[in-house]
């Protein structure tokens, strides 16, 4: 159990703020959860629904597959928002972490990922930036080496859409 102080719509009606409706609300914690979907895009989400009580707090309750998310407004700024998965406190990464495996085909998933992929990492001078770009390669790869082989296949048809051929056959092997 939590024992923070969410807001209430009670606190956006004695401060001077310009914002703070249900409506306004509502659509904060849309975005909010836009941002954690798979995609941008509102249509991974099946319902949402206020279920706020006046004296603990803003809630909503949002249906996204088979999961089910409370969220519970704890800022008066927008995007303040704490989530519970299935009952579950949890962060906002492991929340879109466990939105995509549940809700995204791994070839989806590596895809979405291989846009960050940088076939220049080699060539960064700055040891920090080459650090973060090799670390972040080496988890794109970990994701190609775990799709089937079939999936290998189309995710190596749709790189070479977007890269060279040599690039892509130097980095990922079918």
């Amino acid at each position: 159990m939590t024992f923070e102080k969410y807001q209430t719509y009670d606190d956006y009606k004695k401060k001077r703020s310009l914002w703070g409706s249900p409506e306004e609300l509502k659509a904060d914690a849309i975005l909010t959860l836009k941002r954690l979907l798979p995609t941008f895009d509102e249509k991974w989400i099946d319902s949402i629904e206020d279920v706020s009580v006046e004296d603990k707090g803003i809630k909503f309750e949002v249906k996204v597959g088979k999961n089910l998310i409370h969220m519970f407004k704890v800022g008066g700024w927008r995007g303040q928002w704490e989530f519970y998965l299935n009952k579950k406190k949890i962060t906002s990464s492991e929340l879109e972490t466990t939105l995509e495996k549940d809700n995204m085909s791994d070839l989806d998933r590596f895809m979405k990922k291989f846009g960050s992929f940088d076939f220049y990492a080699d060539m960064i001078d700055n040891s920090g930036q080459w650090r973060d770009a090799k670390f972040n390669n080496s988890a794109v790869k970990k994701l190609f080496d775990e799709l089937s082989a079939s999936d290998k296949k189309k995710a190596i048809k749709l790189m070479y859409k977007k890269y060279d051929k040599e690039k892509v056959d130097s980095e990922f092997k079918a």
